[in-house]
């Protein structure tokens, strides 16, 4: 009888050690059997591995998505907190002469070469 079951729907006995892992609590912490059982990839793994081998591949590859993801945010946070530092302004740089002598009045240009021998002396 129990060879006719098994041939009738192979799945049964992964789905049966799948129960009994989860019964003795050997399962990973925090492992969603329900939604794993959901997941295509975690359907795969079964087919490849062993129930307890395809629940701890499965479980370390969630892990390694969720730090992945976690890392991409930390440094998205991090680049969002460097643009909004002040930029350094260079305090050294000479200004760009901005007088227009043709257009001065004669007053200002005299201002002018009097403020540029001053400075020289």
């Amino acid at each position: 009888m129990k060879q006719a079951m098994m041939e009738e729907n192979p799945y049964r006995a992964m789905g049966e050690e799948l129960v009994r892992l989860e019964q003795a609590g050997k399962l990973p912490e925090g492992f969603d059997l329900e939604a794993a059982c959901q997941d295509y990839r975690f359907l795969e793994l079964l087919q490849e591995l062993e129930p307890y081998g395809a629940v701890r591949v499965y479980a370390a590859e969630k892990a390694a998505e969720n730090a992945k993801a976690a890392a991409r945010a930390e440094l998205s946070q991090e680049a969002l907190r460097q643009s909004q530092l002040p930029r350094q302004v260079r305090g050294n740089r000479a200004l760009a002469a901005e007088d227009d002598y043709a257009a001065m009045s004669p007053e200002a240009f005299r201002a002018l070469e009097s403020r540029l021998r001053n400075h020289r002396a």
